[in-house]
């Protein structure tokens, strides 16, 4: 059965993946034939990477105040008392050795690790790095597309299903080029029509953000 990838998508996902991973790793390392030294650089990559998401996190929420406060300064109401401005975010230090590359070092420690003659398949759910089973009918799943046109721009609608989101492609006249992800039916094509046409569309289902399925049959409505 397919599998979808062991790694997570998001910048917050990841940071519990890493930490879990190097958790587990450290206690395995030894017995899959890895050092005391290769430890601890996955420790440290999970370190880094948490601490530099958490830095994200403080500068959006400074950022946010900021803005806050520049407009209460710009529009009022007149006379509010606003207080100081507020002050810059104190960061804390670094936990380890920043050095670019965090997630394909993992990646090719993850290959390593699997490639371990004492890996074996209960080593690797615990480590995280076996992805989930993606449902046989997934493989098989395809989008029927309808085009109507609404307010003078083409609607797709589309069935969600068991199916995330649907990835549109659309050929105006030069080609099928990637047009949007759609998470919620219907699709509004904001491009503008600007003489007659036909305007042609395709589109597969997603799921956990992972193209599945087969291309739906290509639609085509005439514009203009």
């Amino acid at each position: 059965m397919a599998k979808s990838h062991y790694m997570p998508k998001s910048d917050k996902e990841k940071v519990v993946w890493l930490n879990n991973f190097s958790s587990k790793y450290a206690a395995v390392a030894i017995f899959l034939g890895f050092t005391p030294q290769d430890v601890t650089l996955v420790q440290n990559d999970a370190l880094v990477f948490s601490y530099l998401v958490a830095l994200v996190e403080i500068f959006t929420t400074s950022k946010e105040r900021m803005i806050d406060y520049k407009n209460l300064m710009r529009n009022g109401p007149i006379g509010t008392m606003s207080g100081p401005a507020p002050i810059a975010p104190v960061l804390p230090g670094a936990p380890g050795a920043l050095v670019a590359g965090i997630i394909p070092r993992i990646a090719q420690m993850v290959q390593r690790i699997k490639n371990s003659p004492n890996y074996t398949e209960a080593i690797g759910k615990d480590l995280g790095i076996i992805g989930a089973e993606i449902a046989e009918n997934s493989l098989i799943m395809k989008p029927v597309l309808k085009l109507v046109i609404k307010g003078g721009e083409v609607e797709i609608q589309w069935v969600k299903g068991d199916a995330d989101a649907v990835r549109i492609e659309a050929d105006y006249g030069d080609g099928m080029k990637f047009l949007a992800i759609d998470t919620v039916p219907h699709y509004q094509d904001t491009t503008p029509i600007t003489g007659p046409a036909i305007r042609k569309y395709r589109a597969t289902y997603m799921v956990n953000d992972e193209i599945v399925g087969l291309y739906s049959d290509i639609a085509s409505i005439t514009v203009g």
